[in-house]
């Protein structure tokens, strides 16, 4: 269904968009969240989430008008301008929509496959890369945990390029709980460290650990895993490095270990399981 006429940016539909575009707590509390440019309205659409209304700016082209012809959506036209001003970006798509939040929790991740755990990654592009990452190497799922950034940020959900729609994406306070669900579910908590934050624990290099449907836990991009959640964790692993660099970014450190997860069942597929090795020595994500 389309709406005859285009409204501005004073409208209280569109004041409503803009808070949920800047606010987390406006999302948190309207279990909704904004979904920006054409493709990704399109997977938006096609993932059975509730779309609430979607708004276009300009000609109602083909990719738009089929919207209109995917359930019972609304299409709402705005006047020129009025998207650049309400949204976030730049130079914002000429479409947008609003989205029901997803639902799942941590019952809900397959067992045979890893769980990506985030604690206190703060950086939307990081953690948008890393949930596309994640859907890419056959995860189970991307847990966010403390203070991380909110995943239904407008510009975690656009790194993210899709993945966000397919791959479940589970927001949890408490990080000591989130291990010890994970742990009950029958995985090892992985955490990755760099070597000054290792101690005297000793770290396994990650290709030495059977990583296949483990927790693997990466925190912060400046600071690493708190000393306590390290102790908690269990296993700790690092990435060997050839050169001086000190560690590596959150979403290489990310693929790193999520695609050695994901070798590791191929390999395991193909007859050749991997040797799991728990037993926590080094150097990694920072």
């Amino acid at each position: 269904m389309i709406d005859s006429e285009p409204i501005g940016s004073k409208n209280h539909r569109l004041k409503r968009l803009r808070r949920l575009v800047r606010q987390r707590k406006a999302r948190s509390q309207e279990r909704a969240f904004v979904v920006e440019g054409p493709v990704l309205v399109s997977e938006a659409l096609s993932s059975g989430l509730e779309v609430e209304e979607i708004f276009f700016e300009g000609n109602l082209d083909n990719h738009i008008a089929s919207f209109a012809t995917m359930g019972t959506v609304i299409l709402r036209p705005v006047f020129p301008g009025t998207l650049e001003a309400v949204l976030d970006t730049v130079s914002p798509q000429p479409v947008v929509a609003v989205v029901g939040m997803p639902t799942a929790g941590l019952a809900d991740l397959a067992l045979d496959k890893p769980v990506l755990v985030l604690v206190e990654v703060r950086d939307p592009g990081n953690v948008g890369t890393l949930i596309r990452t994640a859907e890419a190497a056959g995860c189970a799922g991307v847990v966010l945990c403390g203070e991380s950034v909110d995943p239904t940020n407008p510009k975690v959900v656009r790194a993210a390029a899709g993945a966000f729609f397919r791959l479940p994406v589970i927001t949890m306070a408490n990080t000591a709980d989130v291990f010890d669900q994970l742990r009950a579910q029958g995985r090892i908590i992985a955490a990755t460290v760099v070597s000054s934050q290792a101690g005297s624990a000793p770290a396994t290099d990650y290709d030495q650990l059977d990583l296949r449907s483990a927790a693997i836990v990466l925190g912060n991009e400046a600071h690493g895993l708190a000393p306590e959640l390290v102790s908690a964790a269990g296993t700790l692993t690092t990435i060997p490095l050839a050169g001086p660099t000190e560690s590596l970014n959150v979403a290489a450190a990310g693929a790193v270990l999520c695609f050695a997860s994901w070798q590791q069942r191929r390999t395991s597929t193909s007859g050749n399981s991997t040797s799991g090795n728990s037993t926590p020595s080094n150097s990694l994500d920072k």
